[in-house]
């Protein structure tokens, strides 16, 4: 009967374990969209944050964050690999590119103290597509045409 309970347990324990992995989904709030470690931090190999709900589309993205107590291996934002800076138990991270979401960060690295942390920020700004430009040039060329029909 002990050793039912003992099983029971640590199933529950290993269970519980899992709900805490680093690995998350964040949602953007307008076109920013705010991320920190969740859990543990680096248990089982990769931190991978999936960031949501933007429209289709092409953007350029930033993303910068900051974290303590962690060296920070690799970190790519759908393949862009990102330049990492470690300045004592500080450790900086920034990625510029152009993508298409949904956004996938992937953070490679270890602990080295008993509080590891990070926090950051996904920024995008949507590209205009080619037709823009075009309609841009348009309505340039009609408004040059007027004036210079106005004048003659």
């Amino acid at each position: 009967m002990k050793l039912k309970a003992l099983v029971a347990g640590m199933l529950l324990a290993a269970a519980g374990t899992c709900a805490f992995a680093s690995d998350q989904s964040v949602s953007f709030a307008g076109m920013v969209a705010s991320f920190d470690s969740m859990g543990t931090v680096f248990d089982g190999g990769d931190d991978v944050i999936t960031f949501t709900g933007l429209a289709p589309g092409v953007y350029d993205f930033t993303l910068t964050m900051s974290g303590q107590q962690i060296n920070l291996g690799s970190a790519s934002l759908n393949g862009n690999a990102g330049t990492i800076t470690t300045m004592g138990r500080w450790t900086f991270l920034g990625i510029d590119g152009t993508g298409s979401p949904d956004f996938v960060l992937t953070l490679n690295g270890s602990v080295t103290g008993a509080t590891p942390i990070y926090s950051g920020e996904l920024t995008v700004t949507a590209v205009p597509e080619p037709e823009t430009y075009a309609l841009l040039l348009a309505g340039l060329t009609a408004v040059g045409f007027v004036a210079r029909r106005r004048r003659g």
